[in-house]
């Protein structure tokens, strides 16, 4: 599996080695591949706040009175 991110004359990808018969690659190893690719494009500083301004489970940003937020280091 690759994930790349793409712009103008620009590709930034990662390849990621498929396990075994199933030929998958776990949802953790995904993001941990896109949290690398984006941090390539963005700094460490903007991949941790964006981090923690998204919200998962919605699929969204964070509403800004969100307590995860007062967890986020910058």
């Amino acid at each position: 599996m690759t994930i790349s991110i793409k712009q103008d004359n620009l590709t930034i990808a990662v390849e990621l080695e498929e396990d075994g018969f199933e030929k998958t690659v776990s949802c953790e190893e995904l993001l941990l591949a896109a949290y690398d690719i984006i941090s390539r494009v963005y700094s460490d500083k903007a991949v941790v706040k964006a981090y923690f301004r998204t919200d998962p489970d919605g699929m969204r940003e964070r509403d800004n009175n969100d307590p995860i937020l007062k967890m986020c280091p910058y």
